[in-house]
């Protein structure tokens, strides 16, 4: 088989490739209203952690129409009076930077694959380092905190080195699969929210 080792299997970057396809096909094929529906019910899990509670600022994505919807989310945390960034996509660099917003409607407009991002003259830069809670979107995720994104890179390397910030993973429970193949640079989630429960991985000792 072309790509894999030397008389063995696939390797890492092709089984996540191929875990990557199939969840990402049963992701959208669920109808809008239901994952709406599940997407409330994140909300509700993510309100009640006491990171969140605790949080002065929260860095989110906005969410594509097939991920866990964060608009509410977005919306609820700055009416709790919350500092909310939100992602700037650098496609050439493959890095990601972030930037307050005040209102969700009058400060986005689509950007960079279509996904909402400050408009001309409504980015106001904050550092990484300064969130306490960051909302991860993923593809698919298991128990021990792995996530699945979307094969580019682009939150492994802004969430390498952020030890002290919650890294919090939005997610369903059709998307959690037994084992994700872990690469050098995949950072792992401290928190999974779904639809039905808090996951809360064992941390690792070394």
């Amino acid at each position: 088989m072309r790509g894999s080792r030397r008389g063995g299997g696939p390797t890492t970057r092709e089984r996540k490739q191929e875990l990557r396809a199939i969840a990402l096909l049963k992701r959208r094929s669920m109808d809008p209203e239901e994952l709406a529906a599940r997407s409330s019910r994140v909300e509700v899990n993510l309100l009640s952690l006491k990171e969140y509670k605790s949080a002065a600022m929260v860095v989110s994505y906005c969410a594509k129409d097939d991920e866990v919807q964060t608009r509410p989310i977005i919306e609820r945390a700055l009416a709790d009076g919350k500092r909310v960034a939100v992602i700037l996509t650098d496609v050439p660099t493959k890095t990601l930077s972030f930037s307050e917003i005040k209102s969700f409607e009058g400060d986005l407009a689509p950007g960079t694959f279509g996904i909402l991002e400050p408009k001309p003259g409504r980015v106001r830069p904050v550092p990484f380092a300064e969130a306490d809670l960051v909302l991860v979107p993923l593809v698919a995720w298991d128990e021990k905190g792995h996530r699945l994104g979307y094969g580019a890179g682009y939150f492994d390397r802004a969430l390498e080195g952020a030890r002290r910030i919650t890294k919090v993973g939005l997610a369903l429970e059709s998307q959690r699969l037994t084992r994700i193949p872990e690469s050098r640079y995949d950072v792992p989630l401290d928190v999974i929210v779904t639809e039905r429960r808090v996951v809360r991985p064992a941390r690792r000792t070394a």
